[in-house]
């Protein structure tokens, strides 16, 4: 069994422990509640020691996929967890996020907060199509304009100040967004294109000012952030790394099967930086730049699916030490960071429909392109996803059950109680968990039981337009999501009702 199976079974124990111990303090017996008391701190330690383990950046993780479909079930396996390949050395200990907030961030926080509200933008400077504005919500569509790069670059650095603190040139910066994008469109992927580098950088950007995380990270790693985020599938082919590992493709020999694309993208982007028309960071300090370097590896390292796991069940762990109030430190702030990244990067289906439904044509359509090539390069002419006859319903149904939901489920905890402990600091007042909502809630439900209508329902002929290139019936998806909308609406006034009664 692997360490992070261990990791999350003992933390239920824990959990168990400390409700008995809770239920047992009024009335128990005083050495059975001291008892308990002493087992649950051994197992917090313990608990804790294994997280110390994990933090290293692991490729130790699985997950366990119950799915109708075997096909869908062993891919989700297969994808976002992985067996243990190497040997894992113990990681620096963990540091609490708060030893991260500096004596200067909250004057850092207002001078941000005063740049983005700014009147004269650089949307306006440079005639870009959008404003820092319309990047700030959570709904924009990145896949409406061109040369995304460009514009979202631009805005977002000088939103978080980048620019200016790290004296980066503007013409420098228009030559390495150009050499990014032609970086991104070198393969000419329906989905691992430069749309999708702008769209994770800009879900990054709106993860950030969405909670009060900008004023718990410092400058350098809200810089590495963002750039990891712009370049994270840098030069990305269109296949994963299974694909390339089976068919002994060169980049598989270069790094040893470990990681393979995710090495790539950062290793093809510090060679590009290399060139002083596109060094942006040429001016930033060698000593921060060893650490930003560092930090954006590791980063773009974590995006590799085959860590999903072992990076949710370390951030469920985090919550778990939060919510009981422990004294146990809780999860650093690279573990954080690199949470926000993967979660950015698979957080389609948390838009709203009409923008969540053109990404999952496209990674369907990729998916299909590597599947015709499976046919032709794997012996035994199986692919992964045949494009006559995967069901992408049930396929959309677990990607965001097993993988998307757990992602923000606990990514939407980990930030509501930090956003809370920083609102309570400042104001030194009681607020509410309750009270707080993230954009993504709605349209994560919403996505998902559109998806449920359609396989109860729907008719996955009509569902489908065309099949090479894959082309989905929008018009005739629509119609499920209108049903989706009315199930929520009527599940919302029954949890409604039902709170009413419990409180009489």
């Amino acid at each position: 069994m692997t360490t992070v199976n261990i990791l999350g079974r003992l933390r239920i124990a824990t959990e168990q422990v400390r409700k008995v111990q809770s239920s047992l303090a009024k009335d128990g017996p005083p050495d059975q509640v001291e008892i308990l008391g002493k087992v649950g701190k051994e197992l917090d330690g313990i608990l804790y020691n294994l997280v110390d383990i994990l933090s290293d950046d692991t490729r130790q993780s699985e997950i366990n996929i119950t799915s109708n479909d075997g096909q869908i079930s062993k891919w989700l396996e297969q994808t976002f967890s992985s067996k243990p390949q190497r040997s894992t050395t113990a990681a620096s200990r963990f540091e609490s996020i708060k030893a991260v907030i500096q004596a200067s961030s909250f004057v850092n926080a207002l001078q941000r907060q005063v740049r983005q509200n700014a009147k004269e933008r650089l949307s306006a400077v440079l005639d870009l199509p959008v404003d820092i504005y319309k990047l700030n919500l959570w709904s924009f569509n990145m896949m409406e304009y061109d040369e995304p790069f460009v514009f979202s670059i631009l805005l977002i650095f000088d939103a978080h100040d980048i620019i200016s603190r790290y004296h980066i040139d503007i013409e420098t910066l228009k030559n390495f967004c150009r050499a990014l994008t032609d970086g991104y469109q070198k393969y000419q992927t329906p989905y691992h294109n430069d749309f999708h580098g702008a769209d994770v950088l800009q879900t990054t950007h709106c993860l950030l000012i969405k909670s009060s995380l900008m004023n718990v990270f410092t400058q350098i790693e809200i810089a590495a952030l963002l750039f990891s985020a712009a370049i994270h599938d840098y030069e990305h082919p269109g296949l994963n790394n299974g694909y390339l590992v089976k068919t002994k493709n060169d980049l598989a020999l270069i790094y040893n099967d470990f990681s393979v694309l995710e090495n790539h993208h950062a290793s093809s982007m510090f060679k590009l930086l290399r060139d002083k028309r596109c060094n942006i960071w040429s001016n930033m300090d060698t000593n921060e730049y060893r650490t930003f370097r560092s930090l954006v590896i590791s980063l773009v390292l974590a995006t590799d699916m085959a860590n999903h796991a072992s990076l949710i069940e370390r951030m469920s762990t985090y919550f778990y030490f939060k919510e009981t109030n422990s004294t146990t430190p809780s999860a650093d702030s690279k573990t954080l960071l690199q949470t926000l990244l993967h979660a950015a990067d698979i957080s389609n289906a948390t838009k709203p429909w009409s923008v969540y439904i053109q990404s999952a044509e496209r990674i369907m359509e990729e998916f299909f392109i590597q599947g015709d090539l499976e046919k032709i390069n794997y012996e035994d002419r199986k692919p992964t996803f045949d494009r006559e006859s995967t069901d992408i319903v049930q396929l959309q149904i677990g990607f965001i059950t097993h993988i998307v939901h757990p992602t923000f489920d606990v990514l939407s905890k980990v930030l509501l109680i930090d956003s809370l402990d920083y609102a309570q600091k400042e104001s030194k007042a009681t607020t509410n968990l309750s009270n707080y909502t993230l954009p993504w809630q709605y349209d994560l439900q919403l996505n998902l039981e559109t998806w449920k209508q359609i396989s109860r329902n729907g008719d996955l002929k009509k569902m489908i337009a065309k099949r090479k290139p894959l082309k989905l019936n929008y018009d005739y998806l629509q119609e499920y999501v209108e049903k989706a909308k009315t199930v929520l609406r009527k599940r919302s006034q029954h949890d409604l009702l039902l709170n009413c009664a419990l409180s009489s």
